[in-house]
């Protein structure tokens, strides 16, 4: 049900250094993704690769996703909402502003979630799953009803 504190002191420096890796290629990925926004045909006159970038994306979404899922567990509709949240607030599809505002963002909204799942007065804790629903499934909803 996707919990952050299964990830243990011992666990860290490899969780730590798969996400660092992770993010360091998505920062590499902003140029061409900035590219790809005005379309396929003006990237590739560009100079980029779009099968070769569209390997790379899917490689580092993948690579982050697996990692958070194998030491956390399944922590829904973040990676959903949070991009969505962040596009909202700057009005932008630029990349090299939405990439970090998203990497903030999602690490402020996971805690937020975190701290929401604690019971007051309680031995137990929800699960994460629980609460991420409740913050999340708004947002998709708006987004699907705006297209």
């Amino acid at each position: 049900m996707g919990n952050f504190s299964s990830v243990h002191s011992a666990h860290f420096p490899f969780y730590a250094v798969g996400i660092l890796l992770g993010l360091l290629f998505s920062v590499l990925l902003i140029k061409p993704l900035n590219a790809l926004l005005l379309g396929e045909n003006y990237a590739a006159n560009l100079g980029v690769g779009i099968i070769s970038t569209r390997i790379y994306i899917l490689l580092t979404t993948g690579l982050l996703t697996a990692i958070v899922t194998a030491f956390c567990g399944p922590v829904s509709f973040l990676g959903l909402a949070v991009p969505h949240l962040a596009r909202m607030a700057l009005g932008t599809s630029n990349q090299k502003l939405l990439l970090p505002v998203t990497i903030l963002s999602g690490a402020a909204i996971a805690l937020l979630c975190n701290m929401l799942t604690v019971i007051p007065f309680g031995k137990s804790l929800l699960p994460l799953n629980a609460v991420t629903p409740l913050l999340g499934a708004p947002v998709i909803i708006y987004v699907i009803l705006k297209k």
